[in-house]
C-alpha cells in the first residue's frame, strides 16, 4: 500500500512528504538557534522548509536524472518517488539538540552541486559546451557558497576535480578555469560586500568556531546505536553497501558513487569526533543514506518487500523519536 503511494509522484505522495518536512521545520523553528534566525518564528519556519525542500529537490534530480538523450542513469524503466519518504524519515531519526543555520543550508547547498556535477558529467559530451558549462558553474557556484560559510567546504572543489580527471573525457583547461576563478571571485565580492556592513565575522569560519562545539580526541559513534531508529538506518545503508558493484549504471554514476561512498566515510569520522553533536551536522549524510535506502529498494523488486522496509522505518522513526524519546 505505501510502497504504491510512493510509486510514483502524486498529489498524496507530495502531500504526505510536505507534511512530515512541515513537522522537521516546526521542531527546528522552535529549537535555540545560534548563528541566525529571525524574531517571528513563522519566517523561521518557512526559511527551513525551503532549504528541505530544496535538498530533496537536488536529491530528486540525483535519483531521477536523466541524460540529454534521455536515457535514465539508473538504466532502469522507471524510477519510483521513494524518496519523498525516505527523505524526511531519515531526518526524523536525527536527534537535534541545537540548531544552527549553516549546518542546514551548506548540505543542502552541498547536494544539489553534487545533483548539478552529475548533470555536468555526463552531458559534457552530447551538448553544446556553452550549456554543459552552466551545470559546472553552478557547482562550483554552489560549493563556493558552503565554503563562505564555514571554510573547510573548498576541500570538496579537488575532489570534484579529481572526479573529472578520473572521467572519461579528460579535463580541460577552462574547467580548470571555473575552479580557479569562481572561487576567487565569489570570495572576493562577498568579503567585500560584508566588509561594508561589518557582518564579515559570520563568515569565511571554520567548523570548530560553532558555539558549544568541540572535537573530542577520540572519535565516539554512540549517536548511532543510542538511537534505534538511525541504527536501523545505518543497518539498512550497510545492507546496501555492495549494491553499487552490482546495479547497473554508467560508468561517470558508478564513479560519483565511489566519490560518494569516500565523502560519507570522511563526514562520518569527522562528526564522530564532534562533542557535544547538536545532531544538525547529520545532515550531510541525508544524501548518501536517502540514496542507499533508495537503491535497496529498487534492486529487490519486490512489492511485499518495499511495504515492510517502510514500515518497518516508519515504525521505528515514529516509535523512537516521538513516543519513547
Amino acid at each position: 500500500m505505501i510502497a504504491k503511494v510512493f510509486k510514483q509522484y502524486s498529489y498524496l505522495s507530495v502531500t504526505v512528504s510536505a507534511l512530515l518536512l512541515s513537522l522537521i521545520s516546526y521542531n527546528y523553528s522552535n529549537l535555540t538557534a545560534t548563528w541566525f534566525s529571525f524574531q517571528a518564528k513563522s519566517l523561521n519556519f518557512f526559511l527551513i522548509l525551503a532549504i528541505l525542500a530544496i535538498t530533496i529537490r537536488a536529491i530528486d534530480k540525483i535519483l531521477n536524472a536523466r541524460s540529454s538523450n534521455g536515457v535514465r542513469f539508473w538504466n532502469i524503466e522507471i524510477t519510483p518517488s521513494y524518496h519523498l519518504l525516505i527523505y524526511p524519515l531519515i531526518v526524523l531519526s536525527f536527534p537535534t539538540e541545537s540548531f544552527d543555520l549553516r549546518l542546514l543550508l551548506c548540505p543542502a547547498l552541498w547536494i544539489t552541486g553534487w545533483a548539478c556535477f552529475l548533470q555536468y558529467l555526463e552531458n559534457r559530451n552530447t551538448i553544446s559546451g556553452k550549456k554543459s558549462m552552466l551545470f559546472l558553474f553552478d557547482t562550483v557556484l554552489l560549493v563556493s557558497i558552503a565554503s563562505i560559510l564555514f571554510i573547510e567546504h573548498l576541500f570538496l572543489l579537488p575532489m570534484l576535480v579529481i572526479c573529472l580527471v578520473f572521467s572519461t573525457k579528460s579535463i580541460t583547461s577552462r574547467e580548470l578555469g571555473v575552479f580557479i576563478l569562481i572561487p576567487i571571485l565569489s570570495f572576493f565580492t562577498t568579503y567585500t560586500i560584508f566588509l561594508l556592513f561589518d557582518v564579515d565575522a559570520l563568515l569565511f569560519s571554520p567548523i570548530s568556531s560553532l558555539k558549544n562545539l568541540s572535537f573530542s580526541n577520540q572519535p565516539n559513534l554512540s549517536f548511532i546505536y543510542y538511537n534505534p531508529s538511525l541504527l536501523y538506518i545505518f543497518f539498512l545503508f550497510t545492507c546496501s553497501f555492495l549494491l553499487p558493484f552490482r546495479l547497473k549504471a554508467s560508468y561517470e554514476i558508478k564513479m560519483l558513487n565511489y566519490a560518494g561512498l569516500f565523502v560519507f566515510g570522511i563526514l562520518l569520522t569527522m562528526i564522530g569526533f564532534v562533542n557535544p553533536l547538536s545532531g544538525i551536522e547529520l545532515h550531510y549524510l541525508s544524501l548518501p543514506l536517502t540514496s542507499s535506502v533508495y537503491a535497496l529498494l529498487i534492486f529487490t523488486k519486490s512489492q511485499k518487500f518495499h511495504n515492510f522496509l517502510f514500515i518497518s522505518l516508519i515504525i521505528n522513526v515514529l516509535l523512537f523519536t516521538f513516543v519513547l524519546n
